[in-house]
């Protein structure tokens, strides 16, 4: 009885930083999207701030059983290292934003990602092994990646493979910022969104018995809504894309039972990888 009553205390604490990460995911970002102007990165900053703060706190809570919610070691890796990396990078670009490095708010990502790192060290976590199936895994979710993002992109695919520059000097500066581009989105959506939509909330669903296959579905239906600001301007996107990638992170998430390929996946598409393929093929072809 008392074990019972221990479990269920853990899953109410659980439950509540779900929730609340889940509002600040959809509510919170489609009203200060809607009412804040584009310049004032104020209100992204608490929501980025305070989503890998609750992100951290969930994953030492449950470290004991991050495996129930696809947190492998690759995952956690991804988590830790690549959200800091993003305020480096940011201030590389010389962006105004409150998270760059070292401003205060980008600092505090460091905090919380060197915190989390000592207290699992301390605590005596041990990470999952890397195996050559996760591996194999993590290169599915890159060819999964690209191939959404030239889908995705597919009009600029084609132009970039008609009209761009096939020489060296042309390769080098496309290599360079896409390749920083793609680390930058590593350390942005992938984390606010994969450990949420894929991670934590199929976890805890699960242990509510809920089936899988509506699980899955219903993962993807919450992540299109977490996307609502796109329906005006680029409803092609909202109404297409956004849910096919859903769909494609979530199976990716189920087949491999970690958020890493799903996280990778994610990167490319958001950094728009399919530049960079092209830009590739163009070398190749001449």
């Amino acid at each position: 009885m008392g074990n019972d009553t221990a479990v269920t205390q853990r899953q109410r604490l659980g439950w509540f930083l779900l929730v609340i990460l889940l509002l600040l995911r959809i509510p919170y970002t489609i009203a200060i999207i809607y009412i804040l102007p584009i310049e004032n990165q104020n209100g992204a900053a608490v929501y980025e701030l305070g989503t890998y703060l609750l992100m951290a706190l969930l994953i030492w809570w449950e470290r004991e059983q991050l495996n129930e919610f696809h947190l492998d070691s690759s995952a956690l890796f991804l988590i830790i290292c690549f959200r800091p990396l993003q305020t480096l990078i940011l201030s590389y670009w010389h962006v105004d934003s409150p998270l760059a490095f070292p401003r205060p708010l980008g600092l505090a990502l460091w905090v919380i990602s060197i915190g989390l790192l000592t207290a699992l060290i301390r605590s005596g976590f041990t990470p999952s092994r890397f195996s050559y199936r996760a591996s194999l895994w993590l290169f599915i979710g890159l060819l999964a990646g690209a191939g959404l993002s030239i889908t995705e992109e597919r009009q600029s695919f084609w132009s970039t493979l008609n009209h761009g520059d096939s020489s060296q000097a042309g390769l080098t500066p496309v290599l360079f910022s896409t390749t920083l581009n793609l680390l930058y989105h590593l350390g942005f959506a992938p984390i606010n969104e994969e450990p949420l939509f894929r991670g934590f909330l199929w976890g805890y669903l699960r242990q509510l018995k809920w089936k899988e296959i509506v699980i899955w579905l219903f993962q993807a239906v919450l992540f299109t809504s977490a996307h609502l600001y796109l329906i005006e301007q680029f409803p092609w996107m909202f109404w297409v894309f956004v849910p096919l990638a859903g769909l494609l992170f979530g199976l990716l998430t189920w087949r491999c039972r970690s958020i890493a390929p799903a996280m990778l996946a994610h990167a490319l598409v958001n950094g728009s990888v399919y530049l960079l393929i092209a830009v590739l093929i163009l070398q190749i072809l001449k």
